[in-house]
């Protein structure tokens, strides 16, 4: 059976936020989840990235390669 609930990792202790139905000793993974403060550095370490890119030559770029077809042509 495979289950997902949430919880809080504090001082050592994971505490489930959940009922937890299981009986008796049970194999467990855990995954812990980026922090909203880690997330908001890894976004604000992005921003000005593209300040060097000219956005009109790169869209141009984007919707001429849309025009190109690998496919072969069908005949009806």
């Amino acid at each position: 059976m495979l289950t997902t609930i949430k919880g809080i990792y504090e001082d050592g202790v994971i505490k489930p936020l959940e009922k937890i139905k299981v009986k008796g000793k049970t194999e467990v993974i855990i995954t812990f989840l980026d922090s909203a403060k880690e997330k908001k550095s890894a976004f604000l370490s992005a921003a000005g990235s593209w300040k060097d890119v000219d956005t009109e030559a790169l869209k141009k770029q984007i919707y001429e390669s849309r025009r190109i077809s690998a496919r072969e042509k069908v005949e009806l």
